[in-house]
């Protein structure tokens, strides 16, 4: 993993973690709490996780499960719940978890720490300003948090810059039907604060493509109850 030119950024060691905490300056941790950093708090709770994420990184590990990647970037990590399966599964893989929750982070730190996982670097940015160099991974994971980026396109084309040529992309992103559905989720989540910008599945593909990235596979994943599914999109930069 390769570091852009930040040279203003802070590295936090914490005492007893095997890993480090890289805080942009600008984005302090001790602003006021956002609402995800509220969110952290009950984030783990094991109904959420086993109902709700673990469907999709159990998809995101078959995926990558005949590869053998060097270096792994998590984005939008939260509490690194699938940061820390693929450091499991990846021993000899650099994984980087990246979110811009300081909530978030501190609880991946503490997964990480009391696991007593090696290897791991967890990183404090926006998505869209991500400090790495062009070329730093093999592999980009993106699971639940696309949906709340502000510039979906211009984070696309970082992530595919961030890829190697044949380095993937995995995105799994809340999900509407229609067009329609997704100005009216925009609409309605706009008016508690945080706008969910999700995709339709014929719309996230024109995002990923018109990056410069070539669509592999495209799915919903099936979750357990009345869940909606969410699309799984597989991506490859070519060039």
């Amino acid at each position: 993993m390769a570091v852009g030119d930040h040279s203003d950024q802070t590295v936090f060691h914490e005492p007893g973690l095997h890993q480090l905490i890289i805080e942009l300056t600008g984005w302090s941790m001790a602003r006021s709490p956002s609402f995800f950093d509220r969110w952290s708090v009950s984030y783990d709770r094991e109904r959420l996780q086993q109902s709700t994420y673990a469907p999709i990184h159990d998809e995101v590990l078959r995926r990558l499960a005949e590869t053998k990647p060097g270096r792994i970037l998590d984005l939008g990590c939260g509490t690194g719940q699938l940061t820390k399966r693929m450091i499991d599964t990846f021993p000899a893989a650099g994984v980087v978890g990246t979110d811009l929750s300081s909530g978030m982070l501190t609880k991946a730190a503490d997964r990480l720490s009391a696991d007593r996982t090696g290897g791991a670097v967890l990183v404090r940015s926006d998505a869209q300003r991500l400090p790495f160099a062009a070329g730093s991974f093999d592999v980009i994971t993106c699971t639940e948090s696309f949906h709340w980026y502000t510039d979906q396109a211009a984070t696309m084309e970082t992530l595919r810059e961030l890829l190697v040529p044949g380095g993937r992309l995995l995105v799994a992103s809340v999900a509407t039907i229609t067009g329609i559905g997704e100005d009216v989720l925009r609409f309605v989540s706009q008016l508690g604060g945080t706008p969910i910008r999700a995709l339709t599945g014929d719309h996230m593909r024109a995002v990923v493509e018109k990056a410069g990235l070539t669509v592999l596979d495209q799915r919903r994943i099936r979750r357990p109850g009345f869940l909606p599914p969410p699309i799984f999109t597989e991506a490859v930069r070519e060039d």
